[in-house]
């Protein structure tokens, strides 16, 4: 009678080694899958960056791809295709330059999600969606992201409430200090003043 229930003890750590074994062997592949970045999103990301790293900048037709490439992100997204802590990051630049409080409020969103994932993540963009989507619904930016410039006027940061966060969490965000922001925006407005492009 021991004889016997040492045998079945047996079968049944035998039989539950090998369903564990082949669980596992069903998951590591996927896993493996899962880490990968999405190398489609990183080429719209690439191209999001190369169409503001040229000189006189066709901003109509650089709107337009704007626009088809936030399509292409609803769609990755809708199919769990953006995954990653760069996938994330790479999805919210695009909705960065979406245009409007809906997606700023996205971008936000998905920064919050790459960092989620990886702590060590570039946090400055968080803080310029967070400060791009306070200003789409008529409130100051918090953080000192935003440079605007109409016509003739000179460059300022306003409306912006230098009030709500500190310098150290500026840092903290891969943000200038209130002094730094200030010096740039003298240096813009001087006769030599150059225009930031917002990456």
């Amino acid at each position: 009678m021991k004889s016997t229930r040492i045998i079945i003890l047996t079968f049944l750590s035998i039989t539950l080694f090998a369903s564990c074994k082949s669980e596992q062997e069903k998951t590591e592949p996927e896993q493996e899958e899962l880490v990968n970045d999405n190398v489609e999103l990183a080429k719209i990301y690439e191209n999001d960056q190369s169409d503001r790293m040229t000189d006189n900048i066709n901003w109509p037709e650089v709107t337009r791809r704007d626009s088809l490439r936030e399509v292409r992100v609803y769609e990755m997204l809708d199919s769990n295709l953006v995954v990653t802590s760069k996938d994330h990051y790479h999805a919210a630049m695009v909705f960065q330059h979406g245009g409007d409080s809906t997606a700023y409020k996205m971008a936000m969103n998905l920064m919050e999600r790459s960092v989620e994932l990886d702590s060590t993540a570039n946090k400055w963009l968080l803080a310029a969606a967070t400060d791009r989507y306070l200003q789409s619904v008529n409130k100051p930016q918090i953080y000192g992201t935003q440079y605007f410039k109409m016509g003739d006027e000179p460059w300022t940061m306003e409306p912006m409430d230098t009030t709500v966060i500190t310098d150290e969490v500026r840092k903290q965000f891969n943000v200038e200090t209130l002094a730094e922001q200030r010096q740039q925006l003298a240096e813009m407005n001087s006769e030599n003043g150059e225009h930031l492009h917002d990456h």
